[in-house]
């Protein structure tokens, strides 16, 4: 495996059809999973983690439409990449 200067961690989200399932917002309301806010429409949120030539290294299982690309980050374990436990957004 060779060395990089730098790898890049981007998000996206994916379409896909309505799932039945709800969870509580940041401020207390019912929201639907599945639903995207960035996108303002219903889909699944991919992280990847890409080799400066644009090859990705990594890509992340789908997480629901909901969670913020950064909060995805953090909580997937960067050991899919190099074996440590922290998450892929951590310094």
């Amino acid at each position: 495996m060779s060395l990089w200067a730098f790898v890049i961690l981007d998000g996206k989200i994916v379409d896909t059809d309505r799932v039945a399932a709800t969870t509580t917002g940041r401020k207390g309301e019912l929201i639907d999973l599945w639903y995207s806010g960035k996108r303002h429409d219903f889909g699944g949120n991919l992280q990847a983690v890409i080799r400066p030539d644009g090859l990705p290294v990594w890509i992340s299982a789908v997480e629901p439409g909901s969670t913020h690309d950064l909060t995805a980050a953090h909580t997937r374990p960067r050991g899919a990449v190099r074996g440590r436990r922290p998450g892929l957004a951590d310094p």
